[in-house]
């Protein structure tokens, strides 16, 4: 067969057998088949031979992706049991680890059935395919659909930031976390928002508005806090000249302490605060660490 497609390289016999042989003996050339079906695609009204050709092509090898793609569009031609179809489909978003649009498709499908769970685990398919593929419209369609469906899973969200800063850049990966962002200040989930905040300021720095929003959060999360205002205030947080995140260390370190708040000393064990006094130079804590000890200014 090899002997005569080196003289006539359209020879359907010889591509056939070539090609079925090839399969059998696990060579990893599939050229003479896609060469075959492609030779009966051009041909109208040929899709019957593409089917069976296909279908041929899966019994020996069952994650032929190029068979799997074809057949899937033989079978939307004739109209084929769209249940049949709809396993293809499975099949190929599950060998295929780059297609996403078929993967988009079935979560759709199974959206529109309120099939919810079978639903986002297409989307959870689909997206990072996209991201890899720098489709970005896509990807961010996805992404605020499965914030909608899955707002809890906040792992997720993160573990899909890392791969879209790899691929789409952190400009467009600052837009997908801003819509994380809303997301969790419409819950009023303000643990969350600040990590995200924290995640878009790692990327940008400079980024003024991530930087006022994370003031914000942080006055909702403490609003009841008696020293709110002067740790926001010393820390420097809402001011643009000091480092963000050596504010936010600086910040999160000082807002443990309050009123009724535990805290643990190295000799003195563990005590509450009983009251902060403040004079010109810093803040002294009054902690109450029991009979043994009693109350003592740290």
């Amino acid at each position: 067969c090899e002997e005569h497609l080196s003289h006539t390289k359209n020879s359907i016999i010889a591509l056939y057998l070539s090609g079925m042989i090839g399969l059998r003996k696990q060579t990893l050339d599939n050229s003479a088949l896609v060469t075959l079906v492609n030779i009966f695609i051009e041909q109208q009204n040929k899709t019957d031979i593409v089917t069976y050709l296909c279908e041929s092509i899966l019994e020996e090898d069952e994650n032929n992706k190029f068979a799997l793609h074809t057949l899937a569009e033989c079978y939307k031609e004739n109209g084929t049991d769209s249940e049949k179809l709809l396993q293809l489909y499975e099949t190929i978003v599950r060998i295929d680890f780059e297609e996403a649009d078929i993967a988009k498709l079935l979560a759709e499908k199974y959206e529109a059935s309120g099939k919810t769970e079978e639903a986002i685990e297409y989307y959870k398919r689909a997206l990072p395919r996209y991201i890899s593929k720098k489709v970005f419209v896509s990807a961010q369609e996805i992404w605020k659909k499965l914030i909608d469906l899955i707002p809890e899973e906040t792992d997720f969200f993160f573990t899909i930031q890392r791969k879209a800063v790899k691929n789409l850049g952190n400009d467009k990966t600052i837009e997908l976390l801003l819509d994380l962002y809303k997301k969790y200040y419409e819950k009023e989930e303000w643990s969350i928002c600040i990590e995200v905040l924290k995640s878009i300021l790692s990327l940008d720095e400079k980024n003024s508005d991530a930087r006022k929003k994370i003031v914000e959060c942080y006055q909702k999360k403490y609003e009841n806090h008696s020293q709110l205002a002067k740790y926001i205030k010393d820390s420097n947080l809402s001011l643009g000249w000091r480092n963000v995140f050596d504010a936010i260390n600086d910040f999160e370190k000082h807002i443990a302490f309050d009123v009724g708040n535990f805290v643990f000393h190295r000799s003195w064990g563990t005590g509450k605060i009983m009251s902060i006094k403040d004079n010109q130079l810093n803040s002294q804590l009054v902690i109450n660490f029991g009979t043994k000890y009693g109350e003592k200014e740290m």
